[in-house]
């Protein structure tokens, strides 16, 4: 028969029991434990478990009595720091994720939950913290971010090259039709403006011949009177004038389309190697006169060189930027307006600038304008790809920079920088 004096030995054994039992259910958890004291301004450590040990390398003897801040060492400046501290002075649960540093000084990720212990009337007495060293999860998701990011980049680059390569395959069918088309049109201009010249040379000489005839024939009246008629009749003073002007129009007509098929040959530059010295100048104008067609004579071209001198490069490709650059001025100027290219040379690159007097392009869309497929033109106006390329052929192929700067209602400047040695 049990006593009155043996039962509270019972119960407090039972307690004792399990005490003992939830101690050893703490120290078991691979998780490290806290429990911090929240009556005390420091709040201070008042219990830790094995667990907590094995993780920091701390002991009782290290902590007890201590903030645990001690684990943030001057890592201080921490977004879960700040929102723990919200938490604490709120009473309320909170989940975070700390740089935290072993006694060893080793760095490990802590994911941190605590929470508040109340007493039997609901005032905060304690707080818990589970501590989960997470780093190797955290260095696994940075692992699989930083592959992601490659692979994000490796996809951007195999759409830009792939982008590139059908551009180019179309540049060289492109090519090749100007080349053969400035061919075929070169020799029919070359016999008609040989025949123009013999032609010019003919009739030169019928009127010279027919003065001739003229002054010999003065001494007679019956024939001056004749020769008068036939003068009259045949108005020879005006066809003679007539026939000079038909002719020299026609010879310039000729030089002109000569010319154009010459700026056709320049800007393919299928007969050159890919590689070479060559005169901006001299492209920059054959560009030019391929884009009279945007320029439609509205637009005022002005060209501000000083010396520049013949640069290490691939005409070709620098060609197909100047045809953008123009292109894009001519279109971003609504009515009449100017284009104004400068070149300047330094003592290691030549430097560039197209300006014109155009709508702008908008602070917020500026820093994509390089961005593949990115325009902000109307359907079938444009593909996105002009100046994706151009960077291209500026920075990659030449080792050189192209920027832009606009302001809305004024106008844009695209500023190309060229080495003048490619390989240097």
């Amino acid at each position: 028969m049990t006593t009155n004096s043996e039962f509270p030995t019972a119960a407090l054994e039972r307690i004792r029991a399990e005490l003992q039992l939830h101690d050893r259910a703490m120290g078991a958890s691979s998780c490290g434990i806290t429990i911090a004291d929240a009556n005390l301004p420091e709040m201070p450590l008042i219990y830790i478990n094995d667990a907590f040990t094995r993780i920091t390398g701390y002991t009782p003897q290290d902590t007890l009595g201590r903030n645990c801040r001690f684990l943030q060492r001057e890592d201080r400046d921490q977004q879960g720091l700040t929102d723990l501290r919200v938490a604490l002075t709120q009473g309320k649960d909170c989940t975070i994720l700390l740089r935290n540093y072993r006694k060893d000084g080793e760095l490990f990720w802590n994911e941190l939950f605590t929470s508040p212990i109340l007493d039997e009337q609901g005032r905060l007495t304690h707080f818990i913290g589970v501590q989960t060293d997470v780093t190797q999860r955290i260095i696994i998701r940075d692992a699989l971010q930083t592959e992601r990011d490659a692979l994000a980049q490796a996809l951007a680059q195999l759409r830009d090259t792939q982008a590139m390569l059908i551009h180019s395959e179309k540049m060289n069918a492109l090519g090749q039709l100007v080349a053969g088309v400035a061919h075929e049109i070169n020799n029919p201009i070359s016999y008609v403006t040989s025949n123009l010249h013999s032609l010019n040379r003919t009739v030169a000489d019928i009127f010279d011949t027919y003065r001739a005839l003229e002054k010999l024939a003065q001494g007679a009246t019956v024939h001056q009177t004749t020769l008068t008629q036939i003068r009259q009749d045949a108005d020879l003073d005006f066809a003679e004038t007539d026939t000079v002007d038909l002719l020299r129009a026609s010879l310039g007509g000729l030089e002109r389309v000569r010319q154009i098929v010459e700026g056709l040959r320049t800007f393919a530059r299928l007969d050159e190697s890919a590689i070479k010295f060559a005169n901006l100048r001299e492209n920059i104008e054959s560009t030019l006169m391929l884009a009279s067609v945007e320029l439609r004579n509205r637009i005022n071209t002005e060209l501000d060189f000083a010396d520049l001198p013949e640069i290490l490069c691939n005409p070709a490709a620098l060609n197909q930027v100047f045809l953008n650059l123009i292109v894009n001025a001519a279109q971003a100027i609504p009515g009449e307006g100017k284009l104004t290219i400068r070149g300047r040379a330094t003592e290691s690159e030549v430097i560039l600038t197209f300006t014109d007097t155009g709508e702008g392009i908008p602070p917020e869309v500026l820093p994509r304008i390089f961005d593949p497929f990115f325009t902000t033109k109307p359907v079938g106006k444009g593909t996105g790809l002009g100046l994706s390329i151009a960077y291209n052929l500026i920075t990659v192929q030449h080792h050189g920079t192209i920027t832009a700067d606009s302001i809305v209602g004024v106008g844009t400047t695209f500023t190309i920088t060229l080495p003048k040695d490619k390989n240097s």
